[in-house]
């Protein structure tokens, strides 16, 4: 049997992070989404699928170990519910012991689908997904929680946490450094500490929390309830977070409940407010509007390749999207739209050719490269009106 993760048709509302990535890439705890399925039920074939094409063939490109779609019995999951591994094992349990087709509801959406027929494709996969006929199947409830938007994933870091750490195995550990001075405080949750980090003397490490691949922690560093993807370089204070990965924020400042894609740089002093002075609800700006969150903690979303400089100030629920440079003495808008240049003197675009150029010099100080899939993508949102 095989585990088919699509997208949601309202992906484009995880903005900025969707601006470049899949929704199973989202990370919540020491794994993506698909990470997870794939380490959750390893018995079956775990692919991926989207009706947006190009953003899938660039997703197998940096993940070339991505299997293909096979004829097999598929279960359909979309792939922004985040599932405990128990969950997944009973959902892939119960497709294997079935011969009829079955319907996956989750908080009342409908969120999967068994088909024991093997689809022809993965579109027509997706297609049975958005026409099932509760009438026809037998229908199941699953626990987990559907991200619709990106601060929903911050609500879950907790239980993410807690599922990944009996996920991990002793390769995920080999070759940390932990000085002796760090101080790991697991009395509110787990930490997570993954093979080749570093953790500079003197740093406070407060579960539920993960310090990724080869990340490094440095000197008197801060992070309480907080997830940091692989590759990355910070210090300072860190809160209720996320950074995806490949990501520096590697000098003192406070970065509270907010998400970082990959290959951002937030400069020295850079500061986030992540609760309003009323205490009352934070309304976030996005492209297509203004959307209360319902919630009066959020700080700041940014999207791959943006920076800031140094002693830059973000408000409560300030949005960047990608190759975004905010360099302000002043705080910036609230909704900074890609490929953006923002100073004191105007908000002007940024060259498409220098912010391609810019980027493959930053990707190739970590070995990794621009391809060219990838730069007809960042062309194509660059043409977007939702960039």
């Amino acid at each position: 049997m095989q585990v088919l993760l699509i997208e949601h048709e309202g992906v484009e509302g995880l903005y900025p992070f969707s601006i470049t990535h899949c929704s199973w890439e989202l990370r919540c705890g020491a794994f993506t989404i698909v990470e997870r399925w794939t380490k959750s039920v390893p018995d079956c074939v775990v692919t991926v699928a989207s009706h947006r094409d190009l953003h899938v063939r660039e997703y197998v490109e940096r993940n070339q170990q991505t299997p293909s779609f096979v004829l097999e019995p598929t279960l359909i999951m979309t792939a922004n519910v985040l599932m405990s591994p128990t969950v997944m094992q009973q959902v892939v349990d119960t497709c294997m012991h079935s011969t009829d087709p079955i319907a996956f509801f989750c908080s009342g959406h409908p969120v999967g689908a068994f088909l024991p027929k093997p689809p022809a494709s993965p579109s027509e996969a997706a297609q049975y997904l958005d026409t099932i006929d509760v009438n026809t199947c037998r229908t199941i409830d699953v626990t987990g929680h559907i991200i619709s938007r990106l601060w929903h994933a911050l609500d879950h870091i907790g239980d993410a946490v807690s599922w990944d750490a009996n996920l991990v195995d002793e390769d995920d550990f080999t070759g940390s450094s932990i000085h002796d001075t760090c101080v790991i405080d697991e009395s509110g949750g787990q930490v997570i500490i993954m093979s080749g980090a570093q953790i500079g003397p003197h740093s406070v490490i407060t579960g539920p929390s993960v310090i990724g691949r080869n990340t490094l922690v440095k000197a008197h560093a801060s992070i309480t309830e907080s997830v940091i993807g692989p590759v990355c370089k910070v210090a300072g204070e860190i809160e209720h977070s996320i950074i995806q990965g490949y990501s520096n924020k590697q000098h003192d400042g406070f970065l509270g409940h907010s998400y970082l894609g990959h290959w951002v740089n937030l400069g020295a002093g850079t500061i986030t407010s992540d609760l309003k002075n009323t205490y009352g609800h934070i309304r976030i700006q996005l492209p297509w509007g203004e959307e209360d969150t319902q919630r009066i903690m959020i700080g700041l979303l940014m999207g791959d390749h943006s920076k800031s400089a140094i002693g830059t100030k973000f408000s409560t629920g300030t949005v960047c999207g990608i190759f975004c440079n905010v360099v302000l003495s002043e705080f910036p808008d609230k909704l900074i739209r890609s490929y953006s240049w923002a100073d004191d003197k105007a908000t002007t675009a940024y060259e498409f050719k220098k912010a391609i150029e810019v980027a493959r010099l930053v990707m190739g100080k970590r070995d990794a490269e621009l391809s060219q899939t990838a730069e007809e993508l960042l062309l194509l949102i660059n043409q977007s009106d939702l960039r």
